[in-house]
């Protein structure tokens, strides 16, 4: 079981390029990882619940509750939550990706493209920049991420913490408040674009099933 700390906001379209530039500075280059498909199992109206198929492994993950809202900038506010994540390669669940996405009716394909920062919480309560393949015990990675799905376009930031469950609160708080004062914020977030991956697929769905009903009038 992997906990973690996360807030998160999502917005429509394409990921503006004055935001790429904001993510880009700082005191490392943020790494970009290669595109990538997830696959996220269509679980109806919950928002406490995700499962998808990523890269070989089936992930269960599950809110254990949320925290609150919290400011973190003048222009910034999230909700925070803590989920606890299940890990499981597929060959132990004894089939291949073609077995599993059955009926294919069942799974939504997300296309991710990430850029990644990361930092470790030293134990004198320094922040340090790291690379993003080491994972310290206290660690938060800042991800800023396109998103396609269908024809829809969309674009989002996030923080996750991660480490002891008791250390998780004061390592997200501290590195979101950071990433956030590096210059002038090309964005407002406020709750309404603040939640986890289940309610935007939640939102995903409505807006590709309004979109074939009102196509579908006369």
């Amino acid at each position: 079981m992997f906990p973690s700390l996360e807030v998160r906001w999502f917005c429509g379209g394409s990921t503006p390029a004055e935001v790429v530039e904001w993510f880009g500075g700082g005191e490392r280059t943020p790494e970009e990882e290669p595109q990538r498909v997830d696959h996220y199992l269509r679980l109806g109206d919950t928002d406490a619940l995700g499962i998808k198929l990523r890269e070989g492994r089936l992930e269960i993950k599950q809110r254990y509750c949320q925290q609150g809202v919290v400011r973190f900038h003048e222009h910034v506010t999230g909700v925070v939550e803590h989920w606890r994540k299940w890990s499981f390669l597929l060959t132990e669940t004894g089939g291949g990706l073609a077995d599993t996405l059955t009926p294919l009716s069942s799974w939504i394909g997300v296309q991710k493209e990430r850029r990644l920062r990361k930092y470790q919480l030293t134990e004198d309560g320094k922040l340090v920049a790291i690379p993003a393949g080491e994972y310290p015990e206290r660690g938060c990675a800042a991800e800023l991420t396109t998103i396609q799905v269908g024809a829809q376009e969309w674009w989002s930031l996030g923080l996750e913490a991660l480490g002891e469950e008791s250390s998780l609160a004061e390592t997200l708080t501290l590195t979101a408040r950071h990433v956030l004062a590096a210059g002038y914020l090309p964005f407002f977030f406020d709750t309404t674009h603040s939640y986890g991956y289940p309610r935007w697929l939640a939102l995903v769905e409505w807006r590709e099933d309004s979109r074939v009903q009102h196509e579908s009038r006369p």
